[in-house]
């Protein structure tokens, strides 16, 4: 349970690390377009020479937000996957206690109030 447990938080970090990264190309995918098209306008002489570099710098980034954003939804779904399945786990009870206890509930609050991740619901965030 603890093996399965530490990869999940793996994967969770890393597609946690991977979504920031995702938003912040989104960003600049968004500010180079802008700024290719506004360019021109503002600067007649020099805007054409700019506005096509910005364009080149506009390509390579889409690019790099396109393979970020693969490896996004790949992680999401490793990730929503292994919360499935821990959730199955808790469900069904993890330990050798015979008679009723409380462990997977203790196991939900103790990672709810360290992590920030919920067991309740089928959704992560």
């Amino acid at each position: 349970m603890a093996q399965l447990f530490y990869e999940f938080l793996g994967r969770y970090n890393e597609w946690k690390l991977a979504k920031q990264q995702e938003k912040i190309g989104m960003t600049m995918v968004l500010m180079l377009g802008l700024s290719a098209l506004i360019i021109p306008w503002l600067f007649p002489m020099i805007g054409m020479f700019i506005s096509i570099a910005l364009l080149t710098l506009f390509y390579i980034t889409v690019k790099h937000y396109l393979a970020l954003n693969e490896k996004v939804s790949h992680l999401y779904v490793n990730v929503y996957i292994l919360h499935h399945h821990f959730i199955g786990k808790l469900e069904v009870g993890f330990c050798d206690h015979q008679e009723s206890c409380q462990c997977a509930e203790d196991f939900r609050r103790y990672v709810l109030k360290n992590y920030n991740i919920s067991f309740e619901t089928g959704f992560i965030s």
